[in-house]
């Protein structure tokens, strides 16, 4: 049987789920070039290579690229923040972005490029 805190004691147990959000590509179709010049560069809250670097881990394979960071208190609304940026420049790709554990993750997900 779930036990209550003792009265008075002041703590309280929340159970929060995690947040997990899927963006798709602005433009599936487009081409597969970076769209960012020196002034949208400049324009930027943060310069992405820097906030990438931040990650504790990196992998990559042949359809995506996954960030894990640590969870501090601003990580989820930086990589929402790098998310609607990169999507102006690099339509073509769909982001995924969660949090596991200590980490929130995020996820460039290629387009599977077809036979023409």
């Amino acid at each position: 049987m779930p036990q209550r805190a003792a009265e008075g004691s002041g703590a309280v147990a929340i159970a929060t789920a995690a947040r997990r959000r899927y963006v798709p590509p602005a433009q599936p179709g487009a081409e597969q070039v970076c769209l960012l010049d020196a002034e949208g560069a400049g324009k930027r809250e943060e310069p992405a290579g820097r906030f990438l670097d931040e990650a504790r881990s990196q992998v990559t394979n042949e359809h995506s690229a996954e960030f894990r960071f640590a969870a501090k208190p601003d990580t989820w609304q930086r990589i929402t923040k790098f998310i609607e940026e990169e999507a102006e420049c690099c339509p073509f790709f769909a982001f995924e972005q969660f949090e596991e554990g200590d980490d929130v993750v995020l996820r460039i997900i290629r387009p599977e490029v077809q036979d023409r």
